[in-house]
């Protein structure tokens, strides 16, 4: 692990331990809603988890680096955004893949919108959107996302 990590469990557990020296019986009362949202949330995270860890695979840095080549032009932009509306990763995974693409010959306007919609539009989460909020807010999240993602590959075409 990252000296990150340690900082961040380390943080954690001191917080909760103020909190619980603080006021243990809200403490145990956060940590008993805390365990239930988590309970609650398994169910759909694991076959969530599991669906993009095996489209993850099947799916190469190298094949997704010839479809998002320079001479893939229009296409390549629709397909590497809707591969990345589909799928989702954070940014830790992300980003090395979009280093790895360039350096296997995709395009940076391409992988601009690869990265943007990999991270920002989750079609794949669309279902456990709709169970926290509403499908109407989950819709203008991804449209907002999609937009957006729509204008960082004309920014980046435009400079590259």
């Amino acid at each position: 692990m990252s000296l990150e990590v340690y900082i961040i469990y380390g943080l954690a557990i001191v917080l909760l331990t103020i909190s619980f020296i603080k006021d243990k019986h809200k403490t145990k009362k956060g940590l008993m809603k805390a365990i239930k949202s988590f309970s609650k949330l398994m169910p759909i995270l694991i076959p969530l988890f599991l669906f993009v860890g095996i489209l993850l695979t099947l799916i190469t840095p190298a094949f997704i680096s010839t479809i998002l080549g320079e001479e893939s032009g229009f296409l390549g932009y629709v397909i590497g955004m809707s591969v990345g509306s589909i799928t989702f990763m954070s940014p830790f995974v992300a980003y090395p893949l979009g280093l790895e693409l360039l350096e296997n010959g995709a395009a940076y306007p391409q992988v601009a919108g690869f990265l943007v919609t990999l991270m920002s539009v989750g079609l794949v989460y669309f279902s456990m959107e709709t169970k926290f909020f509403n499908k109407k807010a989950a819709i203008y999240r991804n449209l907002i996302s999609l937009i957006g993602a729509i204008i960082v590959v004309g920014v980046v075409w435009v400079a590259f």
